[in-house]
């Protein structure tokens, strides 16, 4: 310790620094000569005396090799070295037979310096987040962050914001579009409510509404062709039942002066009916002449009876008429104000959508344009790295050495697009 510190004085700031990045260089180097076999590690067992003797051999979930001389072996948590000296501890002075092609059976008595012990697989790293293809890799030695995202397809930028901004701006200009469309509409048929309501403060569509491929005038052209085919249709009631009160009311007077001469003539016809029943109860007037004179008198108070009738239910029906010519203005005018609360409703809904759309297509398009150039990514880097205190996180770059098992997390965030996201939103 004293001559570190004695040796570090001595050095320059230059030297200090070229020393220190050398050991960090080392650091993972030594960390994988400290190797600890764990489950998932293939190693081959096999004899410099016995070429034939190869054994491929799983560590199980329990830390332990099967082999045909020995049994079951734990080397879970001993170095490659260990695990060698163990396994050829176990082989040592067995024998080991095998035979030829003639059927001669040739026997081996194993030596312990002969075993060789080599790792032929290790534990897979497995690397998450934002790269293209997330997974578990095989690991080799001397292995790289750098070169562990390669294998994964590298950064995916597209993934680490979530949606592809390319299908997303699709789908929002498609429905951007498709909501300019419904309000054009709504705004064509307020117009032609409020005309019908006879609004002046209103005398065509808004100024304000965008005209995509024309679609807004033929909104318009529409909604006037039904407001003219409305008119038409509610002048037409209104004049037919405007001739039939002039027809009730001419036929009215017919009917009074009718009834003028019905009352005339009933009166004449009962004076001529009392003057010869008088005569008849005098013996004047035979009763051939009576009865003639009362059938005169029933025949003039029926008639007069029908016309008054006739005339009331002439009368009924003019007023009858008249209020279905005041209940079409009325009618109408309730309608509209309904329908015309509708839209507006409906409305206010759709501008408040086309906001929210065009708030989102602003953030898609500058995220699809920072997709586009690149842009400046901030990368986070964590490996989780089994201990003996359990996994632990390491804040890494790109050129860090990897251990089997290794758990590599990729984050990446884009400055470039966070930034102009905010700095629209300021503006707004």
């Amino acid at each position: 310790m004293r001559f570190f510190r004695h040796t570090s004085r001595m050095l320059t700031g230059s030297s200090w620094s070229v020393l220190l990045m050398a050991a960090l260089v080392l650091i993972p180097r030594v960390a994988l000569s400290d190797y600890r076999l764990q489950p998932g590690d293939i190693i081959d067992v096999s004899l410099t005396g016995a070429p034939d003797f190869k054994e491929h051999a799983p560590i199980g979930v329990e830390g332990e090799v099967g082999l045909p001389l020995s049994g079951q072996i734990k080397v879970r948590g001993l170095s490659l070295s260990e695990a060698r000296a163990k396994i050829a501890g176990e082989l040592a002075n067995k024998l080991y037979r095998q035979y030829t092609n003639d059927g001669r059976e040739i026997s081996h008595l194993i030596v312990g310096n002969e075993v060789v012990v080599t790792v032929s697989e290790y534990t897979p790293v497995f690397v998450n987040g934002d790269v293209t293809k997330p997974g578990a890799y095989p690991f080799r030695p001397g292995m790289t962050v750098r070169q562990a995202i390669a294998v994964a397809g590298g950064f995916d930028l597209i993934r680490s914001q979530g949606p592809d901004p390319v299908m997303q701006t699709a789908e929002l200009q498609a429905e951007y579009q498709t909501l300019w469309l419904q309000v054009a509409g709504e705004q064509a048929r307020s117009w032609r409510l409020r005309t019908e309501l006879r609004d002046k403060s209103i005398v065509g569509a808004d100024n304000t509404v965008p005209n995509p491929g024309g679609v807004a005038a033929d909104f318009m052209k529409g909604e006037a062709e039904q407001l003219k085919a409305v008119t038409v249709d509610r002048e037409s009631s209104k004049a037919l039942l405007q001739e039939a009160i002039k027809k009730a009311t001419l036929q009215l007077a017919i009917l009074a002066e009718k009834k003028t001469k019905d009352e005339e003539g009933s009166q004449a016809d009962l004076a001529d009916f009392k003057t010869v029943r008088d005569l008849f109860q005098k013996g004047l007037a035979q009763i051939t002449r009576l009865s003639e004179a009362r059938r005169a008198s029933l025949l003039s108070s029926e008639q007069l009876l029908q016309t008054l009738v006739e005339s009331s239910n002439v009368e009924r029906q003019r007023d009858e008429y008249a209020r279905q010519l005041e209940k079409i203005d009325t009618q109408t005018r309730i309608d509209d104000l309904q329908e015309l609360q509708r839209t507006n409703l409906h409305l206010a809904e759709l501008t408040a959508r086309l906001k929210s759309t065009s708030d989102r297509l602003l953030h898609v398009n500058l995220l699809r344009s920072q997709v586009a150039q690149g842009g400046s990514r901030a990368v986070d880097i964590g490996v989780y790295r089994k201990a003996e205190g359990g996994p632990g996180r390491i804040d890494a770059d790109e050129d860090l050495e990897l251990t089997p098992g290794d758990v590599v997390e990729v984050a990446l965030q884009s400055r470039t697009v966070t930034s102009a996201i905010a700095t629209s939103a300021n503006v707004r």
